[in-house]
């Protein structure tokens, strides 16, 4: 009985390891590819690259809406900041609500000709 214990109890632990890896290698795969995406934009818009942002988390099943992505530029900097929350499976049939952030400061160089400076 003991034994049977201790086996249930380690398949549960390596159950929501593996639902919680999942997550947060999603999460990272979005966390590069919006780097990528705001280093390697050019000239297109915050919207254009909001909108490139949310295509990634969308092929990665990430659960955010497009304005839950905030894209900021100014001159040499691209901002990225975004917040969700996915229901990462701990047990068989419990979720638990985990929390998401993303926040990219990428350094691009030649950034938007009509890029606003900071108020200071």
């Amino acid at each position: 009985m003991k034994t049977i214990i201790k086996l249930l109890l380690a398949a549960a632990i390596v159950h929501a390891t593996w639902k919680t890896g999942s997550a947060y290698f999603r999460f990272y795969k979005l966390k590069d590819g919006a780097h990528a995406a705001a280093l390697f934009a050019g000239e297109r818009s915050e919207t254009e690259i909001q909108n490139r942002v949310f295509d990634i988390a969308r092929e990665l099943d990430i659960p955010i809406n497009p304005g839950q992505i905030e894209v900021r530029r100014e001159p040499n900097h691209t901002f990225v900041n975004a917040t969700y929350t996915d229901r990462i499976e701990l047990l068989p049939q419990y979720f638990y609500p985990w929390q998401f952030r993303l926040n990219l400061d990428v350094l691009t160089l030649g950034g938007p000709k009509d890029a606003k400076l900071p108020d200071r």
